[in-house]
């Protein structure tokens, strides 16, 4: 059995508006890229630990960075590698708490909207 859902859509180039005529942004919203893991491109890898299975594994990813490279200040990008490093211990995604803002944006769980 096979159900179908036909959803009225705006002609191209319209934007949905509420009845105040601001964008009607209401809905189910997913973020369906990978820069949770890394803003930039970046290769499948392995979790630190074995026994640990996917936690802290990495999919593989296209940047959302235009040009593909951040231009970090060196002791920026040495704080970005050691905290990758240490990540079992500094990542409150491996301790079950939410990530924070703009990090929980990023991932790929749902967001419902309603204005």
């Amino acid at each position: 059995m096979t159900a179908v859902v036909a959803l009225a859509l705006p002609a191209a180039g319209q934007v949905r508006r509420t009845p105040d005529g601001k964008p009607n942004l209401n809905g189910i919203w997913q973020v369906l890229t990978t820069a949770n893991w890394d803003l930039q491109g970046h290769a499948a890898a392995a979790g630190p630990m074995i026994p640990l299975g996917a936690i802290g594994a990495m999919p593989p990813g296209q940047g959302v960075v235009e040009g593909e490279e951040i231009p970090y200040k060196p002791e920026a990008l040495a704080t970005k590698k050691a905290n990758f490093a240490d990540r079992l211990k500094l990542d409150p995604e491996v301790k079950c708490y939410l990530p924070g803002v703009p990090r929980l944006r990023k991932d790929q769980t749902l967001l419902p909207l309603i204005q």
